[in-house]
């Protein structure tokens, strides 16, 4: 495990010892807690984000080509295609 030092102000170093002796944790162990919960809330962030962007693009797309495609009835079509293995005809 990598040793690091960090600078923090001393309020906020005496509520980090604080909730580590809540916790019945050290210092450390707190810290390593805090920066994991930290990482991966950013990650699921980021991914959200993506999920975000890709559902916008795609009904950016969507709209897009149901401009070019004008007006049109798709339950018309669906039954068109539908109904003859029915063995029936609406159009």
């Amino acid at each position: 495990m990598a040793r690091v030092s960090v600078i923090i102000r001393d309020d906020l170093l005496h509520a980090v010892d604080a909730e580590a002796e809540r916790e019945g944790i050290s210092r450390s162990a707190l810290l390593r807690k805090a920066v994991g919960a930290y990482l991966e809330k950013a990650r699921r962030l980021r991914e959200e984000t993506g999920r975000r962007r890709t559902m916008q693009e795609a009904s950016a797309r969507m709209d897009e080509l149901a401009e070019r495609l004008g007006e049109w009835d798709p339950v018309r079509i669906i039954r068109r295609f539908r109904d003859p293995w029915r063995g029936s005809s609406t159009s």
